[in-house]
Parts: C-alpha cells; structure tokens; sequence
C-alpha cells in the first residue's frame, strides 16, 4: 500500500479528472430539463452524463484519496453557481427583445432552482460517495473494486436524485411526473454504473501505475469543511 498525495506535483492526471468533472457537471445543469421518453418512462438526459462523472469521481478517489474529490466537488459548486447565476441574469435581460430572448427566458428564467439543487445535491452526494469508496477501500483493503463501486452507485445516484431534482424540476413537472422520473433515472444510472463498471476497473488500474500511487486515507477528516491536510 502507497500513501502519496495529490499535492504531490509529479501527479499528472489529477488535474484532468477536476477539468472533466467541471465540464460534465456544468453540461448537466444546461440538459436538466430535456427528459426522454421511453414508453412512459421519462429520463433526464442529464441523468445519461451523470453516469460518466459518478465514474470519474469515483476512479479519483479510488487513486486520490477523499480529500481530493472534497476539493473537487468544491470547484464543481463554485464553477457551476458562477455558471447558473449568468444564464439566470441573461435570461432576465431584455427578455421581451426579440423570439429568441423570450423562449430563452421560458426555458432558463427559473434556473436559480438549478443552482439551489447545486449547493444541495452535489455536496451531499459526492461527498457521500467518496466517504464509501474511501471507506469500503479501507475495510476490504483495496480489493473487490467491483462491489465497492455498485453500492457506491446505488447509493449516491439515490441521494443525488432525491435531493436535486424535487428542486430543480417542481416547477417543471408535476408530482407523479417527478416521481417517475426519479425512480427511471435511478434505474438507468444504476444500470449504466454496471456497464460501466469494467472500464472503471482498467482505467482505476492504469491511473494507478501511471502515478506510481495508491491512496488509503487512513486516519483523515471526513469533514468536508476541512481544508487543510490529511490528519484528523
């Protein structure tokens, strides 16, 4: 077992795991409101990325350690509040100017809810998964990635959903829509997590022998507001 760090500067990847993170999270905020339907069942199509960043999250704390993936979910809430209060403010702008603006105000005018769903959600859920993966780690000493990654899955997809989406989609939706919604996104994220599930498993591999490291967080704070350093 190897105990660097991501302060470490001959990590090279680490980085990149932040900018896809960013890039997933903001490109989901914008498709939040474009569903799917399939027979009834409705999904977000944002539900779809979802999937992607759980994998990206959780390859960075598998290689990483928790620390790292508080300090990315961090720069998500920031990056994205940025994001959401622009859209919002352009939205209000001249909304009456011409078609354009006026549709544009229709779909984003109540994109704060979006925004309130992201200082809610995002924490909650990723920080809950990466206390799970960091833990089950621990406790099963690195092996079974494959069971740690499905109850990671589970759990943080429900947290997720429950949380962001009776914000973000009330005003869109109505109550047995929204329920719908939910229990078939829940669904689909789980299943693509399975599907996704061997490609985690090589590239969490591959990551590690690039970095030459592998974190165990033992005796951290899981405390999300603690910023500085590894120790309790």
């Amino acid at each position: 077992m190897t105990q660097n760090y991501p302060n470490d500067p001959k990590l090279k990847y680490n980085s990149l795991f932040i900018s896809l993170s960013v890039t997933i999270m903001i490109t989901c905020d914008v498709l939040v409101y474009k569903t799917l339907d399939f027979n009834g069942f409705k999904i977000t199509f944002s539900g779809i990325l979802f999937s992607f960043y759980f994998l990206i999250s959780t390859i960075q704390t598998e290689v990483y350690g928790y620390r790292q993936g508080v300090k990315t979910v961090w720069t998500i809430v920031l990056c994205q509040s940025i994001f959401v209060m622009i859209i919002f403010i352009a939205s209000h702008t001249q909304p009456e100017n011409n078609q354009i603006s006026m549709n544009f105000k229709s779909l984003f005018g109540e994109f704060w809810r979006v925004m309130v769903g992201t200082w809610t959600s995002v924490p909650i859920s990723y920080f809950i998964n990466g206390f799970v993966i960091s833990t089950l780690k621990k406790v099963f000493l690195g092996r079974f990635f494959f069971i740690r990654y499905i109850i990671a899955s589970m759990i943080t997809q429900a947290s997720l959903l429950l949380s962001a989406y009776p914000i973000s989609l009330s005003s869109k939706y109505s109550f047995n829509e929204l329920i719908i919604i939910i229990a078939t996104t829940w669904s689909y994220k789980v299943f693509m997590s399975i599907i996704l599930l061997p490609v985690g498993i090589v590239l969490a591999d591959k990551i590690k022998k690039l970095e030459s490291t592998d974190t165990y967080d033992w005796n951290i704070s899981y405390n999300p507001f603690h910023f500085r350093g590894n120790k309790k």
